[in-house]
């Protein structure tokens, strides 16, 4: 039987170590035949240059795609992209694409696709996060995608009511949890955290890991620095561990903030995946409104505090305490108090119970490409009425 040619497509840091697993198991099948495609912030040296992870994966890249240039508007870097990505997908041979959640890397690659007459495969379709522009792309990506992966049974629900075919739609869980629930049940891993702090998480050190929410730099400074205040109000003897945001517009801003305030800072601009999740495993809390802290924190039983609006609208594991922007810096800094000292709070969180998966999507993932393979796919795309 020909293999089917799959096309992955990623563009930042967290997002392939979301992939991860998925592509170990594709690669491993008789029937798909996987080409990966590296794109968007990947391929920017001030965000850490992150194609290097990558490479260092052992996973090869079939071609790179470079989209963003410093200063120029998104419209020409989503132009950009769609034009490199669809030459990609020329080279490859690909016969499905797919793409993950809601950034313009991915209203890229997806568009390149429609025009290349590409099968669309998108993972995490029909959540609600409204972030800049993550809605609307989400969204639009799920119109455009003849399959669908979904995470949760309401993220799949809400894929059906946008006209989707219900057989279109299959629930396969976070695939980011396929590997951080395998690192976070590590025996040694979880031996050393409980003899190096004894149970007491005031003792462990915070996350900050902040994006842009949409508005302008100087904005996004002001509530940068307001994130560092609260955090030196509960931890004043700590360096504080601090990843770097996305490249979303009003980036500028956070970064001139942890300019500003570097001496408090252990700064990151990036991190791999599992030097992230060992910072997890050892962290107190993460502070911030990654969406890693909604999904693979409660796998790693660290409460969670998110800030404003950006995550609004996702399904929320017990581990989170949302607080809003008005709240300033003292009502931020009350929640991230509460967060690791709140004793009925941190016995849920210990429970590490994750709506968001079982770490088998990887495995579903694979039985409906595999599926595709065998029987093929119409591209052909109908509004199903309910």
């Amino acid at each position: 039987m020909k293999k089917l040619r799959v096309c992955v497509v990623t563009g930042t840091r967290a997002e392939f170590g979301i992939w991860r697993m998925p592509l170990e198991a594709m690669r491993k099948s008789r029937l798909l035949d996987v080409r990966l495609v590296v794109t968007g912030m990947h391929l920017l040296k001030e965000f850490g240059n992150t194609v290097r992870d990558v490479e260092g994966s052992g996973i090869p890249i079939a071609a790179r795609v470079g989209m963003y240039r410093k200063g120029e508007p998104a419209a020409r870097s989503l132009a950009r992209g769609t034009e490199g990505l669809a030459g990609a997908y020329r080279k490859t041979g690909a016969e499905i694409v797919l793409v993950l959640g809601d950034r313009l890397e991915m209203l890229a690659a997806a568009s390149a696709a429609l025009a290349e007459r590409i099968a669309i495969g998108h993972v995490h379709g029909g959540e609600s996060a409204p972030g800049i522009w993550d809605e609307q792309i989400r969204h639009a990506i799920t119109k455009m995608a003849q399959v669908h992966f979904c995470a949760t049974k309401l993220a799949g629900e809400r894929i059906v009511r946008m006209g989707e075919a219900r057989g279109s739609v299959h629930v396969a869980g976070a695939p980011a949890l396929d590997g951080a629930a395998r690192f976070a049940s590590h025996p040694a891993l979880r031996a050393a955290v409980n003899r190096i702090y004894e149970g007491r998480r005031q003792l462990r050190r915070p996350i900050l890991l902040l994006h842009p929410s949409g508005d302008d730099d100087a904005r996004e400074k002001a509530r940068a620095m307001e994130i560092i205040g609260a955090l030196r109000r509960v931890y004043p003897e700590h360096s504080l561990p601090t990843i770097g945001p996305n490249n979303d517009p009003g980036h500028r801003g956070i970064l001139e903030a942890y300019a500003r305030r570097k001496a408090d800072l252990s700064f990151f601009p990036s991190v791999p995946q599992e030097q992230f999740w060992t910072m997890l495993m050892f962290g107190g809390v993460l502070v911030g409104n990654s969406s890693s802290g909604i999904i693979e924190a409660a796998t790693f039983g660290i409460p969670v505090v998110n800030i404003g609006d950006r995550q609004a609208g996702r399904e929320r594991n017990g581990n989170v305490v949302d607080v809003a922007w008005s709240a300033g810096e003292k009502g931020i800094a009350e929640a991230i108090g509460f967060a690791i000292s709140d004793k009925t709070f941190l016995r849920g969180v210990a429970k590490r119970k994750n709506l968001y998966g079982d770490g088998r999507a990887s495995q579903r993932i694979v039985g409906v490409l595999e599926g595709i393979a065998r029987e093929g796919i119409s591209l052909e795309k109908r509004f199903v009425t309910l």
